[in-house]
């Protein structure tokens, strides 16, 4: 990754409100990565049930989808069956 900060001077005209703010979200992503670096995740069974709303997101976007490509169909369906299993398995406690 590159630092483009003359480029951002340049276009900004190097005002204070420019580099407070330029500085405001450079401090806020340093600070969101530490943070998520720091978190540890849920191992083991404690873990399995965070799985839940993802696989629903997954499915809720994937199930409304209109695929033109019956090989892509099939992917998507058999996707969409897995990922069902897994949610009525994890509710199931049989992870």
């Amino acid at each position: 990754m590159r630092v483009r900060l003359p480029r951002f001077l340049q276009i900004t005209g190097g005002d204070a409100a420019s580099l407070t703010i330029a500085a405001a979200a450079v401090a806020a992503l340093t600070i969101s990565l530490w943070l998520a670096h720091g978190n540890e995740n849920p191992g083991g069974i404690a873990g399995i049930p965070v799985v839940i709303p993802h696989h629903s997101a997954a499915l809720l976007t994937s199930e409304p989808a209109h695929v033109r490509d019956p090989r892509v169909g099939q992917i998507a369906d058999g996707i969409i069956e897995a990922q069902q299993r897994e949610i009525i398995a994890i509710r199931q406690g049989k992870p």
